[in-house]
């Protein structure tokens, strides 16, 4: 399947953020590329109506002039209420999530589109109790981007995360680096130190953002959007993403 699964170290990192600039970048090469988010928890408020809150915010640099209640549905598969883990919000919810029904989707969505699917939390997050976010990925066959914070303890996050990915037969495209702010010791070294140390390369590097909350739908603008595009390597992105 063409794209890239953008998955984490944890909640938090970064993925909607690195998901959205993707889709954004690989349209402005005029490539149909589809933003597809299987797993939502957590909705947020837009004008009247509640909507998943990563895709909301997806929609306001994608499709900012288009219908946002079309966008949204288009794209999610499992959309829970409440900010939890995907097993958890389910079962509040009373609904068992189908992996199934996800690969279905997956595959005939990727039919036409480059798909940029993006995971909730990390690797090892449960959908089931007998199936993990990683096992999602590896029955998709998507390539993993795997988004990662700079600071302390990201070398030991980062290959935990790698390697076990690995050992479900996921092929990891590379790492992004989010929230990197220059001149900081321990981030300075852990990003010379991540490609080797985790076996991967490094193929983005996105600068941290002061007030970033992507549970605010038009916070960022295009502008500031386009900028940040510029800090992914294109030429890797698109040779892993089968492009």
């Amino acid at each position: 399947m063409r794209g890239l699964f953008i998955t984490a170290t944890d909640t938090g990192v970064g993925k909607t953020l690195v998901s959205t600039l993707l889709v954004r970048g690989l349209l402005s090469y005029g490539l149909p590329t589809f933003h597809f988010k299987p797993v939502q928890s957590g909705f947020v408020t837009v004008g009247s109506s509640e909507y998943p809150a990563d895709l909301a915010f997806s929609h306001s640099l994608v499709e900012p002039d288009g219908d946002i209640s079309a966008y949204c549905a288009k794209r999610s598969f499992y959309s829970f209420r409440e900010p939890l883990a995907p097993d958890h919000a389910a079962e509040k919810e009373r609904v068992a999530i189908d992996p199934a029904a996800i690969v279905a989707r997956a595959s005939e969505l990727g039919k036409e589109h480059i798909l940029i699917t993006e995971g909730a939390g990390g690797v090892a997050v449960p959908l089931t109790p007998n199936y993990l976010m990683a096992d999602l990925i590896a029955d998709l066959g998507q390539k993993a981007l795997v988004v990662a914070r700079p600071g302390l303890g990201t070398l030991n996050h980062t290959r935990l995360t790698v390697e076990f990915l690995r050992q479900r037969g996921v092929d990891v495209a590379g790492i992004v680096v989010s929230g990197y702010a220059p001149g900081e010791e321990t981030a300075d070294r852990n990003i010379a130190h991540l490609p080797r140390h985790c076996g991967a390369l490094l193929i983005g590097l996105l600068p941290r953002i002061l007030g970033l909350d992507t549970e605010r739908p038009g916070w960022l603008t295009p502008e500031a959007a386009d900028a940040l595009q510029e800090r992914f390597d294109w030429a890797r992105i698109l040779a892993a993403a089968s492009v």
